[in-house]
């Protein structure tokens, strides 16, 4: 499949980049899956195993090889080269759940050009799937069908699941994260799970899950850029805490599957305020 921004001198679009890397970091994650991979720093409650940093050098491989000019910021192994554009590698997002056994993590590669994200891949390792924008459209690729021209499928968020995933491990203002957990309406249309990873945020462009919620100022961060890229591309509504432009005010972010969806999520988060 000839994705959009190919042309005759360069064939692979950023997009095809981005998926391509994705993809070869997902396979060294999916072989590493509970093989005891040693963990090499501590910070709290956060760590770092010999697998992220492995994974990340893979995807640089691939970056290096399609993108050779272009600069990569990576939670592991930093920043390397410099210019307008700049490649955010987070090689495990999930190292906690990935280090348990549990198949919950991702493998994020997104593009900012001029800080504009124009491409970015969410790769889900267990699943062998991965999430795809070129920054106009979201779209779907199982690991079956990657070979197969239009097998892709395009994302369309849904808000039918009743599933919205507040982040606890991020900060909101005044607490309001923690206290919307126990308000009576938000609990009696939505169920929460509680799932701090890229792939519940991709859940929302899929149509999996109704909405996400947390808090932090995201810009420009490895963790989150790949995730927001699919939302707005698969036509969900983000913004910040308050409801207003996504990295301004309040910070934050909140993804809904349609608007209806997003004004009652901002309703009942200042609601518990």
């Amino acid at each position: 499949m000839v994705h959009p921004r190919a042309t005759a001198a360069d064939p692979v679009a950023d997009a095809e980049v981005a998926v391509r890397a994705a993809s070869a970091g997902a396979a060294v994650a999916r072989a590493r899956y509970n093989t005891g991979s040693r963990r090499t720093a501590d910070r709290g409650l956060d760590f770092t195993t010999e697998a992220d940093v492995e994974t990340e050098r893979t995807i640089r491989d691939v970056l290096a090889e399609l993108r050779p000019g272009d600069a990569i910021v990576g939670e592991e192994l930093g920043s390397s080269g410099d210019g307008r554009r700049r490649w955010l590698v987070d090689p495990i997002c999930g190292t906690l759940n990935f280090a348990a056994g549990i198949p919950l993590f991702a493998v994020n590669v997104a593009l900012d050009v001029d800080d504009m994200t124009t491409a970015a891949a969410v790769a889900d390792p267990a699943a062998g799937e991965v999430f795809w924008t070129d920054g106009h459209a979201a779209w779907h690729r199982a690991a079956t069908t990657a070979t197969e021209a239009g097998a892709d499928r395009r994302l369309e968020p849904s808000s039918s699941s009743r599933l919205v995933t507040v982040n606890l491990e991020s900060s909101y203002p005044d607490d309001s994260g923690t206290r919307v957990l126990s308000d009576e309406l938000f609990r009696a249309r939505f169920s929460p799970r509680i799932l701090s990873t890229t792939l519940a945020l991709a859940w929302v462009a899929t149509g999996q899950q109704a909405g996400y919620l947390t808090g932090g100022d995201l810009q420009g961060s490895v963790h989150w850029t790949a995730g927001i890229a699919l939302c707005r591309a698969a036509g969900a509504v983000v913004t910040n805490l308050a409801g207003d432009e996504l990295h301004t005010g309040d910070h934050g972010l909140i993804a809904a599957a349609d608007a209806e969806t997003h004004a009652f999520l901002l309703d009942r988060l200042h609601a518990s305020r």
